[in-house]
């Protein structure tokens, strides 16, 4: 091409050029304005944004149906589902959690009831808080029946039971007006400012065994205050819980199969001993064969047992298949993913795994302080106040009502609903430094001993009575313990002592007047008039003297010996 053709192809290749630009520009900012009609790109309706569903906290109760029975699936097949679930109510609710009652008496009666609270007969009161642990996570919600008894029924004589129930005895798909005007809203009746009226229970179980036929089919109609619905709501107004995994089922459902893919990778790999190659022929010759089998897809293969040696004919060869390996990030892609199972349960993937070789005792600090803050909440705000208060006032009122305890002079029933429910006891990373931070921190006023000993799931009061009574019976055998001294200075000892350092340090003159006041309370006798003279010679300083035992009134002695006349 000539200088000429070159000039006048240029400016056109220019052109081009510039056209290809504005329109690689174009598309960067119309990939990024694409959502620009609206101010919030989230909002926009743009393909690239997905459309998400939006409806009242009510109109999808149906679909927690099948979300409930995906994650009772889980919790029956999927070993780590199952963990999650559990692993709320081992940090929830472990042993219990249990009221602080002061008087005695009705400490003796509401652990009499506790023991047979259950209608079933096979938990007591805590037992259900922990079964209740592990069905909230697994179903979102449960149901609790007060039901009457009988005179004489119950050996404590508080004379009603629960009856716990799954969140199945309550229809989901039961919505309508009611004939009093209220709303049922997914089997709960509510009343004009949504305060729950009345529950529409089965009597049994609707997926299960129906004794009374197609009448069991049919809710009936509880009073609010004999039924606790408990569940954590997650958007006001909601009438109904759904499973805490519902987030991370389709995730966990995924890695369950991926754990199934890997462990049938390396069955087929290890299935495999090897391969026998068959040699190329020269010539049409015959040659030895082996004898072998054939599986089902018409697939010869040699059986080769354990230890045995196969003969191989002439210019065979044997090839051993390689050492299956698995894949070395498939740990670390599974532990990320499990995190969102942990995440949507409140808790970290280690207590899920029971795996904490990632972390050390500081970071499992930092781990647990979060999940701390997520499990205390759960304690106070679903079980505190859905379960323990009002089984407790119910309680309350049947032993007062029943003639089993009278009330305190000047307090009313009321006045002791409101109690205090000791959560348990959490176990320590790190024991002599946490113990000696709470020893110093009670020293210097930080904290009280009553708030420590709650964090050990005990009451301080029942500790000092303990307490005192290990000293009483220590002492009592000769034992000397560290934490119990073999003297118990009484007040006034400890108050002569304390005067004793007072005068030591300059900051009391010693009395006349204190000195008989000591020598009164200790019963001893007054002071000598002739020590008191002699004390008076001698500058005032009172050295030690001693009186010769001839005369009551004897002079006290110099240092050689002789008498002070």
């Amino acid at each position: 091409m000539s200088q000429t053709s070159q000039t006048r192809a240029s400016p056109n290749k220019s052109r081009r050029i510039r056209t290809h630009a504005r329109s690689v520009r174009s598309s960067i900012f119309s990939n990024i304005f694409r959502s620009a009609k609206t101010f919030f790109e989230a909002a926009s309706d743009s393909k690239t944004i997905e459309e998400s569903v939006d409806a009242g906290p009510n109109r999808h109760n149906v679909e927690i149906e099948k979300v409930r029975r995906r994650s009772r699936w889980m919790y029956a097949n999927d070993s780590f589902y199952r963990q999650a679930c559990r692993q709320v109510a081992n940090n929830v609710v472990h042993y219990g959690i249990k009221p602080v009652i002061k008087d005695k008496k009705l400490l003796k009666l509401w652990n009499r009831w506790q023991k047979e609270a259950d209608v079933r007969g096979r938990m007591d009161f805590y037992g259900l808080q922990y079964t209740a642990g592990f069905i909230t996570p697994r179903d979102g919600e449960f149901l609790v029946r007060f039901r009457e008894r009988r005179a004489g029924d119950m050996s404590s004589g508080v004379n009603f039971q629960l009856q716990m129930l799954e969140a199945d005895h309550l229809p989901l798909t039961y919505t309508q007006a009611a004939p009093n005007g209220n709303w049922i809203v997914s089997g709960v009746e509510r009343d004009a400012i949504e305060r729950p009226a009345a529950y529409w229970i089965y009597d049994h179980h609707p997926k299960d065994w129906q004794g009374t036929g197609q009448q069991s089919l049919i809710p009936k109609r509880v009073p609010a205050e004999d039924v606790l619905h408990v569940y954590m709501p997650e958007r006001l107004s909601d009438s109904r819980g759904y499973p805490w995994g519902a987030s991370a089922l389709n995730i966990t459902e995924r890695i369950r199969t991926s754990d199934e893919a890997q462990v049938e990778k390396q069955l087929a790999q290890a299935g495999i001993a090897g391969v026998f190659k068959k040699p190329r022929l020269a010539s049409d010759e015959p040659r030895e064969e082996f004898d072998t089998e054939t599986d089902e897809g018409g697939r010869n293969f040699v059986a080769v047992e354990n230890g045995s040696m196969a003969v191989v004919p002439e210019d065979w060869d044997v090839e051993f298949a390689p050492q299956s390996q698995s894949d070395a990030n498939y740990g670390t892609f599974r532990r990320e993913h499990l995190s969102g199972l942990a995440v949507a349960m409140g808790l970290a993937v280690e207590h899920i795994t029971l795996n904490f070789e990632k972390l050390n005792d500081r970071t499992y600090r930092a781990v647990m302080l979060e999940c701390q803050r997520f499990i205390e909440s759960i304690q106070y705000h679903l079980f505190v106040n859905q379960f323990c208060k009002p089984v407790w006032r119910r309680f309350l009122s049947y032993a007062v009502l029943h003639g089993l305890w009278t009330l305190p002079d000047g307090q009313e029933l009321e006045d002791l609903f409101e109690i205090e429910w000791m959560a348990p006891a959490r176990g320590h990373i790190h024991p002599v430094q946490e113990i000696e931070a709470f020893t110093k921190a009670v020293e210097n006023g930080f904290t009280s001993r009553k708030r420590v000993a709650a964090a050990y799931g005990e009451d301080v009061e029942d500790i000092d009575l303990e307490n005192a009574e290990d000293m009483k019976r220590a002492r009592a055998a000769g034992m000397i313990y560290p934490v119990y001294p073999a003297v118990v200075k009484d007040d006034l000892t400890s108050s002569v002592e304390q005067y004793g350092v007072a005068v030591r340090a300059g900051a009391i003159t010693p009395q006349s007047d204190d000195e008989a006041a000591f020598r009164d309370a200790f019963g001893l006798p007054i002071m000598s008039p002739a020590v008191d003279e002699y004390w008076k010679t001698s500058g005032g300083i009172k050295q030690p003297i001693t009186l010769s035992s001839d005369t009551p009134t004897a002079a006290p002695e110099t240092e050689n010996g002789d008498s002070v006349h």
